[in-house]
């Protein structure tokens, strides 16, 4: 006798697509907010808008744009089949969307695959290619995320001369370099603890977990051939990340602040480090900030001054953010052309 069929289970509620968004959010009201209640740092900010010259923004973009291409090379030196013209497209749109889109998190790696494609690469290749890219930019900013630790460091200790830089022989260098190492290190093993994490909690058999495994044994043949392209393409981003404290040392000439080559770069790289470190804070608004101040205080910087330097950082981006208008022009060409075969059919 056939047992009736019992009433189907009801599935589970999906939860809303923007519970992912709300502790970046929180985290970056509560930011903000500290900031604007606090009349010492609302002063700050106002003496540091106040020494900035348009000038100064002005001479970072041809050297931003020279930052670029040599990123752009860097993705080119990977040979994964990107011409040169889509893989520029892709970079100077997914660092558009990476400064100025900063919720959803990862808009601008989003914008930047499809821009590749929308280009003329494959899905594939352009997934392959962020990837790969991502992992050569992130492992080129180590020595300068070490820079910025050795600077920081070495003021926190004491014994910084009038440069800020420690004074106390090659003890207190070496001292530096190892607490600047060891910040590198536990920032690595944070990241990594947290991905494994995740992945042993996803279920055995899991859609995503099989599609990961899958995009990782592709990931691992493809770094297997990559033995020359990727060590190029890192040596590439090194050239590329330190360009940008070349932008800070042109905009502390324009200031008529006497700044060294050296020490420009020391608060580029805090700056971006404190961005990269706390990438859980949209856009790394205050956090960019915070950084380039305390490595102007080790160095000697007055803090109006190297915070009006990371806001001439900030201005130059919203310039080169126009280059998002390429994205939605690039998808009507790209409908256009799909709509053509159809017409021409009907």
């Amino acid at each position: 006798m056939t047992q009736p069929a019992s009433p189907a289970a009801p599935a589970p509620a999906s939860r809303p697509r923007w519970h992912g968004w709300a502790v970046p959010a929180v985290i970056l009201v509560a930011g903000l907010a500290s900031v604007a209640a606090n009349p010492g740092l609302r002063s700050l900010f106002a003496q540091a808008a106040r020494q900035i010259d348009p000038l100064a923004v002005l001479v970072t973009l041809p050297v931003q744009l020279v930052a670029i291409l040599v990123c752009t090379a860097a993705q080119q030196a990977l040979n994964i089949g990107v011409p040169f013209r889509a893989s520029f497209l892709a970079r100077l749109t997914r660092d558009a969307g990476h400064n100025l889109l900063i919720f959803p998190p990862g808009m601008g790696e989003a914008i930047g695959a499809r821009m590749l494609v929308l280009a003329g690469g494959k899905a594939r290749a352009a997934l392959m290619l962020r990837v790969l890219d991502v992992a050569a930019e992130v492992l080129a900013e180590l020595p300068y995320m070490a820079l910025a630790g050795w600077v920081v460091a070495g003021f926190w200790l004491g014994g910084h001369g009038a440069a800020g830089l420690p004074s106390g022989g090659g003890a207190s260098a070496a001292h530096g370099w190892l607490v600047a190492g060891g910040m590198v290190a536990l920032v690595l093993l944070l990241v990594g603890l947290a991905a494994r994490r995740w992945w042993r909690g996803l279920p055995q058999g899991h859609r995503l977990r099989r599609r990961i495994a899958a995009e990782w044994h592709l990931l691992r043949r493809e770094m297997h051939r990559q033995r020359t392209g990727l060590p190029l393409a890192i040596g590439l981003h090194v050239i590329g990340w330190g360009l940008s404290g070349v932008q800070v040392w042109l905009a502390a000439g324009v200031f008529g602040l006497h700044l060294s080559l050296f020490s420009a770069l020391a608060i580029e790289s805090a700056a971006t480090s404190a961005r990269v470190i706390l990438f859980f804070v949209p856009g790394g608004l205050v956090m960019q900030e915070a950084g380039a101040v305390l490595a102007g205080a080790a160095l000697g910087v007055p803090a109006p001054m190297a915070l009006a330097l990371s806001l001439v950082l900030r201005l130059r981006d919203v310039a080169f953010g126009a280059a998002l208008l390429l994205w939605p022009a690039m998808e009507w060409r790209a409908r256009r052309q799909q709509a053509r075969p159809r017409a021409a059919l009907a």
